[in-house]
């Protein structure tokens, strides 16, 4: 993949926000992208930063709610092919273990 980006939705209420982010993921498998949902954002991946956007737009457009803000930030390295896994990856073999720690 050659774009990847986090982004945010943040539909503003009161009270869990689990049913408008599974409404925004949803929406993510009508498009061509890679993700993956953490606990603060969501990860995507795409061959070009427009299916990053129509994506996104589509997640945003899906929550159902009066307020929603979405925040997005696009690493677009067109002279390299790199997927997030690899940035992880390079990460953990310079610790030397896996970059995760469970308590």
């Amino acid at each position: 993949m050659t774009v990847i980006a986090r982004f945010e939705v943040i539909p503003i209420h009161d009270g869990s926000l689990s049913d408008e982010i599974a409404q925004a993921i949803e929406a993510l498998d009508e498009f061509d992208v890679s993700y993956e949902l953490t606990a603060t954002d969501t990860v995507v991946e795409a061959e070009s930063v427009d299916e990053v956007f129509d994506a996104v737009r589509a997640a945003h457009n899906a929550v159902e709610t009066d307020r929603t803000i979405t925040s997005l930030e696009i690493d677009d390295h067109e002279s390299q092919t790199q997927e997030a896994a690899d940035r992880v990856e390079s990460v953990a073999s310079v610790l030397g273990r896996d970059p995760r720690r469970d308590r």
